[in-house]
C-alpha cells in the first residue's frame, strides 16, 4: 500500500478478528518499530508482546479497553535508555521515542491490513504491578491489534473528521 493511502485510511479498530496474527506479520510490525527514529538513537523502546490468554486477563482487569484482540502490544520506555535533555530540567525524551515507535508500528500493521487502537485509559503501576515489569520499565500505551472484519469499521463521520489546516498550523 502507499504511504499517503495508509495514513489516510486508518482509523482505531476497537473490534477484531479471531484469526491468530501470523508471526511473518507480526515480525513486520514489531521491525518498523525497532528501526524508528530515537532522540540520539538511544532506543528506550521496550515492546512487549502479549498473547496469553493468562496475560490478557491481567490487563482487562485493570484497562477494559483490550478489545478482545489477539494480540496487544504493550510499549513502554526503559527509563535508564532514554535522552534526557541537559538544557530542560526534567525533560525526557521516552514518551515522544516510544510514540514514534508506536506510529511507525501502527502504519505497518495497518499496511498489512491489521487494525489497531492506541489505549492510554490504564494507570501505569498498575500495568507495572499485574505483569511484574522491573522498575526501570515505563508503560506508555497498550496497541490491541488484530485482522480486521466488516464490523472493525467505525462511525466514518467521528473517525475522519479533522480540523482544518489553518486551525492547526500558523506560520511566524
Amino acid at each position: 500500500m502507499e504511504l499517503e493511502k495508509v495514513i489516510n485510511e486508518r482509523y482505531s479498530v476497537r473490534k477484531f478478528s479471531e484469526q491468530e496474527i501470523l508471526q511473518s506479520d507480526l515480525n513486520k510490525i514489531l521491525e518498523a518499530g525497532r528501526i524508528a527514529p530515537t532522540a540520539c538513537n538511544f532506543q528506550p523502546q521496550r515492546i512487549f508482546v502479549i498473547k496469553s490468554k493468562e496475560a490478557k486477563e491481567k490487563l482487562k482487569s485493570i484497562c477494559r479497553m483490550t478489545f478482545d484482540a489477539p494480540v496487544i502490544l504493550l510499549s513502554c520506555a526503559d527509563m535508564t535508555k532514554s535522552w534526557k535533555n541537559k538544557r530542560e530540567e526534567g525533560y525526557d525524551s521516552a514518551e515522544m521515542d516510544v510514540s514514534i515507535v508506536g506510529t511507525q508500528m501502527m502504519l505497518e500493521a495497518w499496511n498489512l491490513g491489521i487494525g489497531s487502537c492506541w489505549v492510554r485509559a490504564f494507570n501505569s503501576n498498575d500495568v507495572k504491578e499485574v505483569l511484574e515489569l522491573p522498575e526501570n520499565i515505563k508503560p506508555i500505551f497498550l496497541m490491541p491489534i488484530g485482522y480486521m472484519t466488516d464490523e472493525s469499521i467505525p462511525n466514518k463521520e467521528l473517525h475522519y473528521t479533522r480540523n482544518k489546516m489553518e486551525d492547526m498550523v500558523k506560520y511566524i
